[in-house]
């Protein structure tokens, strides 16, 4: 059975297999997506966290180097920007000193150690 002119357009069938198709293919992408976002934001923050700490590294070498040995304070005076990079999650770059993890974003600084890392329970550990 052949369509005359006037017969344009989908049938029944055709849009429940196209649906069918987005959804198999819906439930499949989304969780992908997800997975490369999480993967996104952990590679950012390790990013990041070097970016950190090369430039604290740097500047305690030039204290070492003017005889006093110290790890500096984590603010924007020692980037090149003039500011401390923004951690993905929060998009904060604000310096907590004192000790533990708050969950509150931004970074988390020892200026006695050195030791830096991201102020958030899911990414402290890098």
């Amino acid at each position: 059975m052949t369509r005359s002119e006037s017969e344009k357009g989908f049938t029944l069938i055709e849009i429940v297999i196209a649906i069918v198709i987005i959804g198999i293919l819906s439930a499949i992408a989304i969780p992908k997506y997800e997975d490369m976002r999480e993967e996104a934001r952990t590679a950012t923050i390790k990013g990041q966290l070097g970016t950190i700490r090369a430039a604290i590294a740097i500047q305690y070498a030039k204290n070492a180097l003017s005889g006093t040995a110290s790890f500096p304070a984590l603010s924007g005076t020692i980037f090149m920007e003039g500011t401390v990079p923004k951690e993905p999650v929060n998009r904060s770059n604000t310096v907590k000193t004192t000790p533990g993890i708050d969950n509150a974003g931004g970074w988390q600084y020892s200026q006695t150690t050195g030791l830096v890392k991201a102020n958030l329970n899911a990414y402290s550990s890098y």
